[in-house]
């Protein structure tokens, strides 16, 4: 018998999919079944941009506790349009950073220390982003954006 560690099997965010904002903080994260979840990266930006991939927020302010302000604002509108579109509760989570996030659940919001990760990991367009691996970039310090 072998000592060595097995092959993994899946695959961690590609560079191509980072670039697009998949897996930096923060996120939103919707469980569409068990195992399978769609990632929507987040943006705050200053004025609207056609093409990002995601949820885009508008704020002149880079300051995280106004961003933080404004984006459970803008994921609570985001998860209405998203159960009315499709007629039916969503479970959604919005990822801050590595231990910390907010849950949508039937019975209201929940803040945590436990994020979602594992699993197929898709985007909107359900495409594969990774499978298997943590739902964020995996780097020495956490990545966010704007």
């Amino acid at each position: 018998m072998s000592t060595t560690p097995e092959k993994q099997i899946g695959f961690p965010i590609s560079q191509s999919h980072a670039e697009q904002g998949f897996g930096k903080f923060p996120y939103v994260i919707i469980r569409l079944q068990y195992g399978i979840y769609m990632q929507f990266p987040i943006h705050f930006v200053k004025e609207r941009k056609d093409g990002l991939a995601g949820i885009s927020i508008q704020t002149e302010s880079s300051d995280p506790k106004v961003q933080q302000a404004l984006l459970l604002n803008a994921i609570a509108q985001f998860k209405t349009q998203i159960d009315e579109q499709k007629k039916r509760f969503h479970r959604l989570c919005v990822v801050l950073d590595k231990e910390q996030a907010y849950y949508w659940e039937v019975d209201g919001i929940k803040f945590s220390h436990s994020i979602p990760k594992g699993g197929t990991l898709l985007n909107s367009q359900q495409d594969f982003i990774a499978m298997g691996f943590p739902h964020q970039i995996q780097t020495q310090q956490s990545e966010s954006h704007g």
